[in-house]
């Protein structure tokens, strides 16, 4: 059950750092592809809604020191 949502960030301070939250959600089970724009504050996400939450995804984004607005 395929699912795209955007999720809005703080504190992307630069382009690698959208690159750093990329490559931290594409390595979590059920997430497909995670597009993150530094210009735009936000990553777009497309994921398994029956293998991982939202929530799960936000938490991740925030243990990876970014802040989800």
């Amino acid at each position: 059950n395929m699912t795209k949502q955007v999720i809005k960030i703080s504190g992307l301070d630069c382009a690698s750092c959208a690159m750093v939250i990329d490559d931290v959600l594409e390595e979590l089970d059920g997430v497909k592809s995670a597009k993150t724009s530094f210009a735009k504050e936000q990553v777009e996400v497309e994921f398994d809604n029956d293998k991982i939450s939202a929530d799960d995804i936000k938490k991740t984004v925030e243990s990876a020191g970014f802040s989800v607005v």
